[in-house]
């Protein structure tokens, strides 16, 4: 592709400050647009698809390394210009905004009233569309579930340029197909997000934060099977070694106040000696435990998910991967979740890689620092594998969106 020409082709739709050209990990550089409106989105597409581009769309990329870094990328379409709230409806619990606006900036309009979710750690989080794009989830998913359970309604451009609502602004919605949550955690293959409606829930008064010392990690599950055994289910659990050999178990409560009491009560009763923080304490012991997925800051990370009856014997073949492999690493586990975060003070080698994914066999994994030229293969089952080729072909017929974040066709 010639940049200067697509450049100036680009030029006779967009303003010059709409314009840029961006390298991304390991591919040349291409043109980057990043249009204001839906009209100069459209055009932008239809510009795209007559000259057979591959376009990517982005928000800020934050999360571009949580998928497979397309073999082709000849236009990058972001999001980034299309920001600002478009409705806020505090009595009935629902936000729409731009998919280009920044998460903290949602965060912080509708803080005084409502929580929203998922609870992502703000300096990395991105945009409204990068965080849908991704399928994020946050501290907050035991109690709130999935990001796709907050989505009421997306609107995107399709590859033909056509504009598609999915869902709507109102909870309680059951128009037309549930597009929006087959976009959720798409990674930008079948559509360019423009705008969205995320319900909300009503922020807590009280929140509190219990911390358990556990001299080892198995100490800390069996901690956490008690919760569950008790049907305790706080608002987060969060097993990680809080100093070398030291290791914690954390729950969060939030809520009203004598629910989050009563609660803590439970938990002491069960667990024993701990210590718990309320106030201001609390609510920076919860941002820090939701820091702890962060992606960047010269770290890698890599997540396992297990069946709840599997967990325990997945983090001893993990432990046992990362002797092996001598890859120094801090787990952070989610026990209630059955889910394992590994974090690596620097990006592992192509090989060591491998070797984790041969060790650790079946288990459900996914990196969030892909590197340039590392394809893991698609867990996925033939049967998925083939619906998924389906669903890209009818959505995307000539394979305008980057193919290969997923799969080589998709």
């Amino acid at each position: 592709m010639n940049l200067e020409r697509a450049l100036g082709r680009l030029a006779d739709i967009l303003p010059e400050s709409a314009l840029a050209t961006v390298e991304l990990a390991g591919l040349p550089a291409v043109p980057r647009a990043a249009p204001a409106t839906l009209e100069q989105a459209g055009e932008v597409l239809r510009l795209a698809a007559s000259e057979r581009w591959k376009v990517l769309p982005l928000g800020t990329a934050t999360k571009l390394g949580w998928a497979r870094t397309p073999p082709q990328v000849d236009l990058v379409l972001a999001s980034t210009a299309l920001t600002g709230v478009v409705a806020y409806e505090p009595a009935d619990g629902t936000l729409t905004a731009r998919a280009g606006t920044p998460w903290s900036e949602l965060v912080t309009a509708v803080s005084e009233r409502h929580h929203l979710s998922p609870e992502l750690p703000l300096g990395a989080a991105g945009t409204l569309g990068g965080v849908v794009a991704a399928g994020a989830s946050g501290l907050d998913r035991l109690q709130f579930g999935p990001l796709r359970h907050q989505l009421l309604g997306l609107t995107a451009l399709q590859a033909d340029a056509s504009l598609v609502k999915s869902g709507g602004r109102v909870v309680k919605n059951v128009t037309g197909y549930d597009l929006h949550r087959l976009w959720c955690g798409s990674h930008g293959t079948l559509a360019f997000l423009v705008e969205g409606t995320l319900r909300l829930y009503p922020a807590p008064t009280h929140e509190a934060v219990l911390r358990v010392a556990t001299p080892t990690r198995a100490e800390g599950l069996r901690h956490a099977h008690a919760l569950v055994r008790a049907q305790l289910q706080p608002l987060a659990a969060v097993l990680h070694e809080r100093e070398p050999g030291a290791h914690e178990l954390a729950l969060v409560f939030a809520g009203r106040a004598e629910t989050v009491r009563a609660e803590l009560a439970r938990a002491e009763g069960l667990l024993g000696t701990a210590e718990h923080l309320e106030g201001s304490a609390a609510r920076a012991a919860r941002a820090a435990l939701a820091a702890l997925e962060r992606q960047g800051d010269g770290w890698a990370a890599l997540t396992l998910a297990a069946r709840p009856s599997r967990l325990a014997a997945l983090v001893e073949t993990l432990e046992a991967a990362l002797r092996a492999s001598e890859l120094p690493a801090q787990l952070v586990l989610h026990p209630l979740l059955a889910r394992i975060v590994v974090r690596f003070s620097a990006p592992p080698a192509r090989e060591a890689r491998l070797a984790l994914e041969r060790e650790l066999g079946e288990a459900e994994l996914a990196w969030r620092d892909l590197q340039p030229g590392f394809r893991p293969a698609l867990r996925s089952p033939p049967a998925a594998l083939e619906q998924m080729r389906r669903l890209k072909h009818s959505l995307d017929p000539r394979g305008l969106f980057a193919a290969g974040r997923f799969h080589d066709e998709f």
